[in-house]
Formats: C-alpha cells, structure tokens, sequence
C-alpha cells in the first residue's frame, strides 16, 4: 500500500512550526579580564594619589624623566656596561681558556662593551623622548607593584621605537669596533676545531649588543625609580611626589 503524500494543511503546519522556533542563543564576546583588571588597577592608583589623569600623567612622566636622567649619568661612567661573550660561544670561550688566549677573549668582551657604550648617550635621550610621548593610555599599563612598576611600563612602551633608533646605531659602532673581525679571529686562537664550530656574525652580534644595551639601561633606570620612590620628595615637583610616593597629598 502507497502511502499518502503529505497533505497541504500538514505541510503548513510544518512550515509554521519552523518560523517560530526559537533561535540559538548567541555568545556576546566577553572584554578580556586582563583589560577589565588593569583599568580597575590603574584607577585605583589614580583614586590614591588624590590627582586628576593630567596631574597624574604630569607626575609620571617627570619622575621618570629624573630616573632616566640619573641612569644617563650611570651609563657614563667607566665600567657601566659588563657583558661577557654571548651564550653561544661558551664552548669557545672554554677552549680559549683552555689554550691560554684570554687576552683576546678579554678583547673581544671589551669591544662588545666599548660598542655598547657608544651608543648610551643616544639611548638615553631616545628614552627621554619616549618619556615625554607617555599617553594615559601607556600609564593605563602601570602596575601599583614592585620599585620599577613604571620603568617596566616604560620599556614596554618605548622598545619597538627603540629597536628603530638604536639598532642602526650599534651596527656601526660594531663595525667601527671591528668585533665581528674579532670573533672570527677567536677561532683561530682556540685551534682547528674551534674553527669548525663557527662563530656569532656581525648581524647576531648586533642583536646581542642591542639586547644587552638595553637591559643594562633599563637596569639603570630601575635603579634611579626605586631611588624616588625612596625619598620622592627628591624630585621637587608636587604631582611626581604624590605618584612615586603613593600617597595622598
């Protein structure tokens, strides 16, 4: 026996009954917590110090100027920078040891340093422009934690145009201090074998100098903030006393 088709009343209430059912619910997207934590940290450290956003801009960025300036004193003076070969070349420093030739490695170390150290000054007075460019936005980064909250907001901030800046700087420096020639002689004193293993080239020794440059400049910078905040009434300026001494005024 056939079965029937569908009769036209059926087919109308299956049509009905699919225009009314309920849609899926959709998700809204959630904000991210970390945003949503932040802010709520920043106004808090805002609500404390008693200023408005300008005052508190104002502040920040002049008490960060000072840390900045006392780490511009640090990098220029003799010895501020003491980097060591970078991590690649360990076997190598081992044989040169081995082999009686630290006097070269000690030279190859010191070009790595004197590279750095040309550069200071222009890192920073990038960094102070970087200061001076500080948005709420960028203090909205800002972290009630730690002696180098802010210096660690700054170098978040300030690297990407820092790498711009001063990148271009250290290859020069590297090639005037002739340090890549210096490394490929390294593995000539160690001997035969050394010179298989190959050595660091002028573009990773760039790298590594920048690297190094900037965490040792940012070392100094901390320095100088967890000296404010220590005494803040160093500063003399109202607005960056109350922000690095985290206090009402």
């Amino acid at each position: 026996m056939k079965s029937r088709p569908p009769s036209v009343a059926s087919l109308a209430l299956l049509v009905l009954a699919a225009a009314t059912a309920p849609l899926p619910a959709v998700e809204t997207a959630k904000p991210a917590a970390a945003t949503t934590t932040t802010s709520s940290s920043f106004a808090s450290m805002l609500s404390a110090t008693g200023l408005t956003q300008d005052q508190f801009l104002s502040g920040l960025k002049t008490g960060l100027g000072a840390a900045v300036d006392m780490a511009a004193g640090d990098t220029a003076k003799a010895g501020a920078f003491q980097m060591g070969a970078p991590s690649s070349m360990a076997k190598l420093e081992g044989m040169l040891k081995a082999a009686n030739q630290t006097g070269a490695l000690d030279g190859f170390k010191a070009s790595l340093n004197s590279a750095a150290a040309s550069v200071a000054p222009q890192a920073a007075a990038a960094l102070k422009e970087s200061v001076g460019s500080l948005t709420l936005a960028s203090a909205a980064g800002l972290t009630p934690r730690g002696s180098d909250s802010a210096t660690r907001m700054l170098r978040g901030v300030a690297e990407p145009a820092l790498r711009a800046k001063l990148m271009p700087l250290v290859a020069v420096a590297i090639a005037a201090n002739g340090t890549a020639a210096k490394a490929k002689s390294l593995a000539a004193k160690a001997g035969p074998m050394a010179a298989m293993m190959g050595v660091p080239g002028a573009t990773d020794l760039e790298g590594y100098v920048f690297t190094q440059l900037l965490d040792a400049t940012f070392g100094y910078v901390a320095k100088g903030e967890a000296a404010i905040r220590a005494n803040p009434a160093m500063l003399k300026d109202k607005f960056a006393a109350t922000v690095f001494g985290g206090a009402k005024k």
